[in-house]
């Protein structure tokens, strides 16, 4: 009878033991992620307009946007006071939590007229590294959907050189509006909304 007994406390233990991990890594996840969901939305499907979804997002941008708010290289109003308390092995967790998740976006405001436009622009200008539909390139993330005011926000930053951490980008805003006007940026801007 005590043997019997003891082999099965036995069995629980190992059981506890072996399960342990898998357990703490998701409640890990969880813990981790549902910090962002305030702010980003339920899977990082944002439902504020000047807080990008980050659902779909590429890992190593993700990665990137945390490190460089971490240190202070791209500008961000509490964003930069929230990556400073994560670790790198956190952030990677995280990284690979919201880019499994649908890149489901909310409908919003557009102009069909500007939208229409900005189609031209987008396929001129942005259509090589910022596909709707199709392979991206390896450092480029998913624009379409993306809030409007977020993207009035992000392209500011890069044009007036506030945010060093994408030289590419900066280089390719600046370029656009030597031979396009402000009202074409905002163009591509509605074009980019009215996507999903």
């Amino acid at each position: 009878m005590l043997y019997r007994e003891i082999n099965y406390v036995f069995l629980v233990l190992i059981g506890i033991v072996l399960n342990f991990p898998a357990n703490a890594t998701e409640a890990r996840v969880s813990m981790l992620t549902d910090t962002c969901i305030a702010c980003h939305g339920e899977k990082g499907v944002s439902v504020g307009p000047a807080t990008p979804s980050i659902s779909g997002m590429r890992e190593s941008l993700f990665i990137k946007a945390m490190e460089d708010m971490k240190t202070g290289k791209r500008p961000s109003t509490v964003m930069a006071i929230i990556a400073k308390g994560y670790t790198s092995r956190e952030i990677a967790i995280m990284a690979a939590y919201f880019h499994k998740q649908p890149t489901t976006r909310y409908s919003q405001s557009f102009d069909e007229e500007k939208a229409r436009r900005g189609k031209v622009l987008y396929e001129q200008y942005c259509s090589g590294c910022h596909k709707i539909k199709g392979k991206r390139k390896p450092l480029s993330n998913k624009v379409a959907g993306q809030w409007m005011p977020y993207l009035r926000i992000r392209l500011e930053e890069l044009r007036s050189g506030r945010d060093s951490t994408s030289p590419v980008m900066t280089s390719a805003v600046k370029n656009f509006l030597k031979t396009n006007s402000e009202e074409s940026l905002e163009d591509i801007i509605h074009f980019y909304g009215s996507q999903k």
